[in-house]
């Protein structure tokens, strides 16, 4: 067997080639282009001869965007690329040396000793990766924007209150279509206490549908008119402002759940058979996991999405409270989360797991849904391992 690590940096990659026995056919550096992949495609072919042998295994570390240009290039190659967590070929680095050395030529060296020392546990990157790849950008852009847009939403509750605190009486909820188009149509309260009535009404109209009208028009005046709120032709300007830039954070959340949508239609259909999984919540779970040949068994995703729990022992002392890891991917413990809150009103077999907690064993319902997280994380690598669809226990 012959091995390739790869140490991947922004504008070049450094790499070491050795075989099975630990001789090294060669080393070198090449640039982050398609010259240079071609170099290290033309190592490799003359290490094969060298070593011959046409077995290759290459390893290479997870170190975000730097990486996935060469691994898609080489895997499109039918190369066997191991994408590896750089915490454990450090940790491997260090079990192997005490000397305290680092450069890009060693960690190439020590990808490929990982890669000899855990030969039975290699895992191939494929294609359909790609896509999982897809759902954690767009996923992780999407929660990004949705972020975004809860400051800018607060941003406008605080002009509100400022100019216009009588506000909220006609619209509870800022957030409808109508309620916009008044915000950007007249801003403030002194322009809707000087707006002709029949104007206001016609406003209302178009922007809810026919469902507001000349009552809501009468009333939003009548406290325009009355209100205690600071009028500036700034906070006009602010508020008009603010209201564009919700609505494009809007319709930029609807696009990406939209691409998201596709995505899953097209590949991972039979995660949308769990209950309390939509769209959205596959996309993250689907991009935050990644190839689910990662894990070979559903204890080590438990560990990944952190749900694992903490242990604290020191000689006769053992912690007696155990709180999860918290460790590994926020994003993907968080969706198991939502997902758990939800399928615990919804599949049978859940709710009388919940029930058992909660009456006959009287363990609080934090507890309950950490016990139901692990639960359905143990469903989510059955499900996803094997790619078939949740079938209800009856």
């Amino acid at each position: 067997m012959i091995y390739v690590g790869i140490d991947v940096a922004s504008k070049k990659h450094d790499y070491a080639i050795m075989n099975d026995l630990g001789e090294i056919a060669s080393t070198g550096s090449i640039d982050n282009s398609l010259k240079g992949f071609k170099k290290l495609q033309d190592a490799m072919r003359n290490a094969q001869e060298f070593f011959q042998d046409q077995n290759i295994r290459i390893g290479l570390e997870s170190t975000g965007h730097y990486s996935i240009n060469i691994l898609h290039h080489l895997a499109k190659n039918d190369y066997k690329v191991m994408l590896i967590n750089p915490l454990l070929t450090n940790m491997d680095r260090k079990s192997s040396s005490l000397r305290k050395t680092k450069t890009d030529k060693i960690d190439a060296l020590s990808i490929c000793m990982f890669l000899d020392r855990n030969k039975f546990d290699f895992k191939p990157y494929t294609l359909k990766s790609y896509h999982t790849e897809e759902l954690k950008s767009l996923s992780r852009e999407r929660l990004a924007i949705k972020k975004q847009l809860r400051i800018e939403l607060n941003k406008l509750h605080a002009l509100i209150s400022i100019t216009f605190p009588e506000y909220y009486k006609v619209f509870k909820n800022i957030q409808l279509k109508v309620s916009y188009r008044v915000l950007k149509t007249y801003g403030i309260p002194s322009v809707i206490a000087t707006t002709r009535i029949d104007g206001l009404t016609n406003t209302l109209h178009k922007g809810s549908r026919g469902h507001y009208g000349y009552e809501q028009a009468v009333n939003l005046k009548t406290l325009a008119q009355e209100t205690i709120g600071q009028d500036s032709r700034v906070y006009a300007f602010q508020i008009k402002a603010l209201v564009e830039r919700i609505e494009f954070l809007n319709t930029q959340i609807k696009s990406f759940e939209a691409e998201i949508k596709d995505i899953v239609d097209n590949h991972f259909t039979y995660l949308l058979s769990v209950p309390g999984i939509g769209y959205t919540t596959a996309g993250i779970i689907l991009g935050e996991i990644g190839n689910i040949l990662r894990f070979s068994n559903a204890n080590k995703l438990l560990a990944y999405a952190g749900l694992d729990p903490s242990v604290y022992q020191s000689g006769d002392y053992d912690a007696p409270r155990r709180k999860i890891s918290k460790r590994g991917s926020a994003t993907l413990r968080w969706a198991i989360h939502i997902v758990s809150s939800r399928i615990i009103h919804c599949d049978q077999t859940f709710i009388d797991y919940y029930n058992k907690k909660m009456s006959k064993e009287g363990k609080s319902y934090l507890t309950t849904l950490g016990h139901v997280t692990k639960k359905v994380t143990r469903v989510l690598y059955s499900i996803i391992k094997h790619q078939k669809e949740f079938i209800p226990q009856t």
